[in-house]
């Protein structure tokens, strides 16, 4: 079982609440045509709030294989709405919001900003989600490295005899490296010769070094000098190189995930939001407005206009801050790579 996220949204919003103040869901685990029972209960159904249209349930025991449905619920009349159409479970969670949250978005990089449209109702969680996603997409291209978890399977890397003697060195395509799963040698012929005991295999993380050395009492010989000993023989003597020998299996990303990227992608995600907010602040493409009444006028003003965001003092502060630092991360990630032998 995983814990399931399932998130809903209501549009008319005003509507619904003057008939209704909660919410049930209900949950099939035979199928979205299966029967639904409601996992919600009188203390732990979802209350309305004024001006939060999304909403979202944690199934504790829940599956990404069930479907789930909502319906509105008056407690002092017992009146309840239809169901909505099924909701399918999702426990895979998007991996860019391990990194930073909606809510640390908003806290931190977004503080003190009117988060909601002319109507007073708050932008959904989903709007923030897609540009924390999209600020990782971007970082990982701007830094050329990755830094959500992704694994390849069977990558091949060429023989070199000169790298073979100093002890089969290779370079992993794609660095920094959480793990090696497997790394074996094969024949062009796709003649599987030999899978390496992981104790044997020595890797530099941040740069994505793989050194075989054979540990004590290891049941396997290498031949590091071209000749054919034990349980693996080369057939190499008159070979200088030989492609696809070594096909790796490994899982790249960066774990943990430094502050100071968590920062960064914090700055390129809230750009999405405040040039949304900037351009409704005081309503959508106004840069000013008057009021009159009896006589009396009262005029305000934003810093909106056809080339200038509302918010566009924080907007150019992220991004002086960010011209200064991804280059200086890039060259620590990416810079020279240490070789060691």
């Amino acid at each position: 079982m995983a814990t399931v996220k399932v998130r809903w949204n209501i549009n008319e919003l005003v509507n619904v609440m003057s008939q209704f103040d909660t919410q049930k869901v209900y949950r099939s685990t035979t199928g979205e045509d299966g029967v639904y029972s409601e996992v919600t209960s009188p203390s732990t159904r979802i209350d309305f709030v004024a001006s939060i249209a999304s909403y979202y349930y944690d199934d504790l025991t829940g599956d990404d294989a069930y479907f789930y449905k909502v319906t509105y619920y008056n407690t002092a009349t017992t009146n309840e709405s239809t169901t909505s159409a099924p909701i399918s479970g999702d426990s895979a969670q998007d991996p860019a919001l391990a990194i930073i949250s909606v809510d640390e978005l908003k806290e931190i990089y977004l503080f003190g900003l009117d988060l909601t449209n002319d109507q007073g109702i708050e932008y959904p969680d989903t709007l923030y989600e897609h540009y924390i996603s999209s600020a990782v997409a971007s970082l990982e291209v701007k830094l050329d490295i990755p830094i959500l978890e992704r694994v390849y399977t069977e990558e091949e890397y060429d023989y070199y005899r000169e790298d073979a003697r100093h002890f089969m060195f290779v370079f992993l395509k794609e660095y920094p490296v959480k793990s090696i799963e497997e790394m074996k040698i094969v024949f062009p012929s796709n003649n599987e010769i030999l899978v390496i005991p992981s104790e044997d295999i020595h890797l530099r993380r941040d740069s994505g070094q793989v050194q075989v050395l054979p540990t004590v009492g290891s049941s396997y010989v290498y031949a590091f000098n071209n000749f054919p000993i034990g349980n693996l023989p080369y057939f190499t003597s008159g070979i200088r190189n030989l492609p696809a020998y070594y096909r790796i299996s490994y899982t790249v990303g960066l774990d943990p995930v430094p502050s100071n990227i968590k920062d960064i992608v914090g700055k390129i995600a809230s750009f999405g939001p405040l040039n949304i907010a900037g351009d409704l602040l005081g309503g959508a493409g106004i840069a000013s407005q008057t009021i009159s009444m009896d006589g009396l006028s009262q005029t305000f003003n934003t810093t909106s206009s056809a080339t200038n965001a509302g918010y566009g003092a924080r907007l150019l502060n992220y991004q002086r801050e960010l011209k200064d630092v991804i280059p200086e991360l890039r060259r620590y990630y990416k810079g020279i790579r240490l070789v060691a032998v």
